[in-house]
């Protein structure tokens, strides 16, 4: 958890009590800290439950680095559980896309775009620099641009791995670091990739 003198007061009150573009359907806040930067585009919903989103987390003191959250034109981020992104984090919710997302945690410089529909299961840790797209976000060859992902509860995306569109990962698996993830993952194993992605163990067990 941060610390209370590190929150971007102004802007917590604002984004608690003031937007009407957030919704608390129960006891949870939206806690910026200072470097935090929240856009909410005209109809989008962050809709907030019992647990808080922490957004700019574990910052050095005297850095400027800025955590950046923007939700497009009627976009939704449905925060079912607790969130915390650390600070140079990006998550983005493209216009009319959604978001639902249950616990999870987000290490530095790591990139949510969702340009569809991603979802993101109970106790989920993402890694540094680690990349997570739903789309191509431009055409090719006339072939589908955005296809939903879907992360299951107890998953572990390790360092500058890349999670992309079309993807299922099952319960309690690993995403190595580097892995580049195109193919649907099993629940419990530890994948790993090198120019191709496989299976590097079964029936992973892993801890926070």
């Amino acid at each position: 958890m941060g610390k209370f003198r590190d929150i971007d007061i102004l802007q917590y009150i604002y984004l608690n009590y003031l937007s009407k573009n957030v919704v608390h359907e129960g006891k949870g806040k939206v806690v910026p800290f200072r470097g935090a930067h929240v856009e909410l585009g005209e109809n989008s919903k962050l809709i907030i439950h019992d647990d808080s989103i922490e957004i700019g987390l574990n910052k050095v003191k005297g850095s400027k680095t800025e955590t950046l959250i923007r939700l497009r034109k009627g976009a939704i981020w449905n925060v079912k559980g607790y969130c915390g992104l650390s600070y140079g984090d990006t998550l983005e919710v493209n216009e009319n896309a959604e978001l639902n997302s249950n616990y999870f945690t987000m290490n530095s410089n790591s990139t949510i775009v969702v340009n569809k529909k991603i979802s993101i299961g109970n106790d989920v840790m993402i890694g540094r620099n680690v990349i997570i797209y739903d789309s191509d976000f431009h055409a090719l060859n006339d072939r589908s641009v955005s296809e939903e992902v879907v992360i299951g509860d107890h998953v572990w995306i390790a360092t500058n791995a890349m999670v992309l569109k079309g993807v299922h990962i099952g319960n309690g698996s690993v995403i190595a670091a580097g892995t580049i993830v195109k193919e649907n993952v099993p629940e419990y194993v530890v994948i790993g990739s090198e120019t191709k992605q496989k299976i590097l163990s079964e029936n992973a067990n892993w801890k926070r």
